[in-house]
């Protein structure tokens, strides 16, 4: 699932109410994305890629990234 994927059931799911281990599923699935994401980056400024398709691809990472931070700042009540 892409971060904006993830990024979108979990403001979903926060609204009618998260669950522990929806939330670590969602981190898993996250941290996931973010790993291919970052090769993928890797690979186009390797090869000299469209700067907008690097540009774009960074800015799914840095949601990604703001997202996993948002995860890992819950607290349970």
């Amino acid at each position: 699932m892409s971060c904006s994927s993830i990024k979108r059931h979990f403001e979903e799911e926060r609204q009618r109410g998260l669950h522990f281990e929806r939330v670590i599923e969602l981190h898993h699935e996250l941290e996931g994305s973010l790993a291919a994401h970052r090769l993928e980056l890797e690979d186009l400024k390797q090869t000299n890629a469209d700067p907008s398709r690097i540009t774009h691809l960074q800015a799914h990472i840095n949601d990604g990234d703001q997202l996993l931070q948002e995860i890992k700042q819950l607290h349970l009540h």
